[in-house]
This record gives C-alpha cells, structure tokens and sequence, in this order.
C-alpha cells in the first residue's frame, strides 16, 4: 500500500462520525444580519458586527416605547402609501458619524443630545443601502415579508409622532445588537415594517387587468382648476396706487365668461350664480371651436344680481381713487406716416353670371318654434 492510500484511508477513519458542516439556510435575520455589515463596510468604511437578531410582533401602541433616549427617528416610505420606521440609538448614530469626520470610532463615550437633522443627512446612505441589501436577500426566499420597496423619507422630531404618522395595524420590529468600530461601542438598530402579507403579481393570462388598474390610479390623481372672474390691465403705478376699499369696474358680462383653468391651460368657461345661499359656477363645457364657445357665452346673457345675494354690485362708474379713473379722453395718437401709393392691380377677368338660386320656402309666422320659458336656476 503508497503512502498516498495510508493517508486517503486515515483521513476516511477520521471523518466517521463527524456531523455534517452547520449551514443555516437563509432565513430574514441571517439577511438582515449580512445586510447590515455589508452596507456599512459599503458606504462609510464602518466594522459592524451583528452580535444578535430578534424579530418580534408589536403594535402601534407598544412602538413610542421601544425608542430608546436620544435615539434618532426615520421615516421609511414604502409602496402603496404604507410607512416603517428605522431607528437607530445614540451610540450608533455616534459612531456613524465619528466615521465620517474622524475616519474611526473613538473611545470617548458619545454625548448625550437629540439627533439633529445632520445626524439624519449622515445615517441616510447606510440605511437605505442596508434596506436594498435586505431586500435583495430575501428575494431568493418563497415567502419573503413584506420590506420591499421601502427608503428613507423624513426624520420624525419626537417619538410621539409615531401615533400620528402610522397606521394603527400589526407591526414587524427586528431588533440588531451591534459592535461598532474596533473599540467595540455597542449600538442597536431597530427596523420596524407594516406586518402585511406580501402583494402578488397577476395570474398568468390575466394582463387584460392592467388596464382598469391604471385607469383607477390615474383617476385617483388629484387635479387643480381654478377660476378667473375678470382680467384687467393696468399701469405699474395704478397698481402700485391700489389701496383697501378702491374699487376695479368688473363687466357686468364678465360672470357668464368666468375662466376655468388648469395652469395656463383655458379648459372651459362657466357662467357665475349661487346654489344653497352660496357662489356657483355652472360648467359650459368647451369645444374645439373656441370663438363659437364665446360667441355661445356672450349671447346667454347675464345673472340677475338679486340671485346673486345682493341687490347689485357697488357703483363701478366714475374717476377711481388714486387717479384710476378708467374714463376721459385718450392721449392724441399724432398723424401717421404717408403711405405712399399703391401697385395697380390691373384688370381682373369676368367673373360670370352666377347660377339661380330658386325661391326660399316661407318661414311662416314662428308657430313651430316652440316657447322657450324662463331658464332654471343653477341646481
């Protein structure tokens, strides 16, 4: 027998009995645990090691007594208006930053202050680069909770504000016990995520659904019209003359031509009444053809000022004060500049007899038009 059999056969003999190696599958605190000490290698250069992770159920009552004194607070944004919080302890927001400034964790024990909104701006990066390690850890899993999509939005000032921003639903709270730097500060970090089931995807042949998804989020957008009663232009030292009780003359056609805008965009007209004792506008839906819309307004004709609440606007007539007065002549405009003459334009060819047109029937007496009445009232 070689010596190379010897060996094989002393290393079988040696390995009889021995238990396989220990690898745990992956599992949300074995994600969590890598995340963490990659993300801070990562952005700041930090040694931190995840001495212990906890995951646990709470509410949102239970949530303002988890803060620890000093702690600062993160408000995480995830999908679907759903918000977590990031929470990180004076020792470790201590250590971020002495990273930062001093490139290493000093021995010195951190003071004892609120964070303040630069503590927030420098413990930013290694949050949401530990949420995105997070996640894509726990995409390899078959049933991975629901952390996906989640980033750093806002600092929250005090722990009672927690009560204000959240949800009153079932919470998922992961709690990390730390070492930070090589002097071995402690720390503790804690995660906190809505605990709801993770969303999934549409069954396969059923894309068709897509579309009335999009429809009911694009309808849920908010839109901002506003209405313009009048315009009117005047000089820089008019305006600048305005004072409180000075009045600007308003058309009387001008409330059944109020403007209704979306940004500078003109979407429609409406005429100006009241509904209930209150100011109204009915809506006269606009056309492609503009001019004719107007020319539909300005025949309708005006509200009668007592349904309006009042039994007419005040007199607009006359001088205004601060010598506004919209009447009186106009400055002369001077004589204009001789023209000169024009080009002959030659003779123009004949143009024809045009043909008959026959005889128009008779309109008779206006018998079949029928009474048109008095129009409602804005309901």
């Amino acid at each position: 027998m070689s010596d190379a059999d010897i060996i094989s056969a002393m290393r079988r003999k040696a390995g009889v009995g021995r238990p396989p190696p220990d690898v745990q599958p992956l599992s949300p605190a074995k994600a969590l645990r890598i995340a963490a000490a990659k993300a801070a290698e990562d952005t700041i250069g930090l040694v931190l090691q995840v001495l212990e992770v906890s995951e646990e159920k709470s509410a949102i009552s239970r949530l303002p007594g988890e803060v620890p004194e000093h702690a600062l607070l993160s408000l995480l944004e995830g999908p679907q208006n759903a918000y977590g919080l990031a929470i990180f302890d004076r020792n470790t927001v201590a250590a971020i930053v002495e990273q930062q400034t001093a490139g290493r964790v000093l021995s010195l024990a951190p003071e004892a202050r609120p964070p303040t909104a630069t503590d927030s701006v420098m413990c930013t990066p290694l949050c949401d680069r530990m949420l995105r390690l997070f996640e894509a850890q726990l995409a390899e899993l078959p049933d991975p909770p629901a952390v996906a999509g989640y980033h750093t939005a806002a600092q929250l000032r005090e722990a009672r504000s927690i009560a204000i921003a959240f949800d009153d639903v079932p919470y998922r709270l992961y709690r990390l016990k730390l070492l930070l730097g090589r002097e071995g500060r402690e720390g503790e970090i804690l995660l906190i995520f809505p605990n709801v089931p993770v969303a999934r995807g549409p069954a396969q042949g059923h894309g068709h659904d897509f579309g009335a998804a999009f429809q009911e989020a694009v309808m849920k957008t908010e839109a901002r019209l506003d209405t313009v009663l009048h315009r009117v232009s005047l000089r820089l030292s008019d305006v600048a003359g305005l004072q409180e009780g000075m009045m600007i003359p308003i058309p009387r056609e001008a409330l059944s031509r109020v403007e209704l805008r979306a940004g500078e965009r003109l979407i429609s007209r409406a005429r100006l009444g009241q509904i209930n004792g209150k100011r109204a506008l009915r809506v006269v839906l606009a056309t492609e053809d503009v001019d004719g819309l107007e020319a539909e307004l300005s025949s309708s004709g005006g509200f009668d000022m007592a349904a309006l609440g009042g039994e007419g606007f005040p007199a607009l007539s006359g001088e205004m004060p601060g010598g506004m007065g919209m009447e009186g002549d106009l400055p002369a405009l001077g004589d204009f500049p001789a023209m000169g003459e024009l080009p002959p334009l030659g003779d123009m060819p004949a143009l024809g007899d045009f043909p008959a047109m026959g005889d128009l029937p008779p309109l008779g007496d206006g018998e079949g038009f029928p009474a048109m009445g008095e129009l409602p009232a804005l309901e």
